[in-house]
């Protein structure tokens, strides 16, 4: 085969990749679900359905976990945020539940069919949220520590497991804290990704990783509020 049709299969799989959009991360954590063939199934509306967050378990050991109740709060914001559009009524919100491991394909549809049964939504909005850290010394003793949330979101038809449509929502927060115990007045102090060192922060009572926590959950609810709306107008 010559070098100028190799060239020429080259681009054209290069073209081929770049024209297929990246795997809703939502489908690696749901197992026996099924997705439409044609990916733009209509949805009727308005919509009524029922709202669970899950967390894999290896959320469960890091500094920033949330408590049941912080989680309960998550969703119950995440609620809010969804209903400011007339096309969702999220109608009860289920207690949160875990999935093996890292969640990979952990949440079947055989789990999800039980919970529903207590309310009888024919719709469930899957929630399944992650998080990663970052740390880094910004100067001796002070250590700034980011935190990233994703929240994966599916709408599911109970009785069939049909995924009906996926969204997803992201956030980051900074925590800064001194390491050498010497009590400061303005640490420890939480502030936006894109803010300034300077300020504007928030002073931090309690412990400065579950704030961190609860603040950059509370804005990935709300970025995945805004952009479900957004899907469903």
């Amino acid at each position: 085969m010559s070098r100028g049709i190799l060239i020429t299969i080259a681009a054209l799989l290069i073209s081929l990749n770049s024209c297929a959009g990246p795997p809703q991360r939502i489908t690696e954590y749901l197992s026996g679900f099924q997705s439409p063939t044609d990916g733009a199934r209509p949805i009727a509306l308005p919509l009524n359905a029922g709202l669970v967050v899950v967390l894999p378990e290896d959320e469960l050991g890091k500094s920033t976990t949330l408590s049941q109740e912080a989680l309960q709060s998550v969703a119950e914001r995440l609620q809010k945020a969804i209903q400011a559009s007339p096309h969702i009524v999220i109608q009860r919100i289920f207690p949160s539940i875990t999935i093996p491991a890292n969640g990979s394909y952990g949440l079947s549809l055989a789990r999800l069919q039980g919970l529903a049964r207590e309310g009888s939504p024919a719709t469930m909005l899957v929630v399944v949220a992650t998080s990663r850290s970052a740390s880094k010394l910004r100067f001796w003793p002070i250590r700034e520590t980011q935190l990233y949330v994703r929240m994966d979101a599916a709408l599911v038809e109970v009785a069939t497991g049909l995924v009906l449509t996926t969204e997803s929502g992201e956030d980051d927060y900074v925590m800064a804290e001194a390491l050498d115990y010497v009590q400061r007045i303005s640490y420890p102090r939480l502030y936006y990704r894109n803010f300034t060192f300077g300020g504007p922060f928030t002073i931090v009572t309690g412990d400065p990783y579950k704030a961190l926590g609860e603040q950059t959950f509370r804005g990935a609810a709300e970025q995945l509020g805004m952009r479900l709306r957004m899907r469903l107008e």
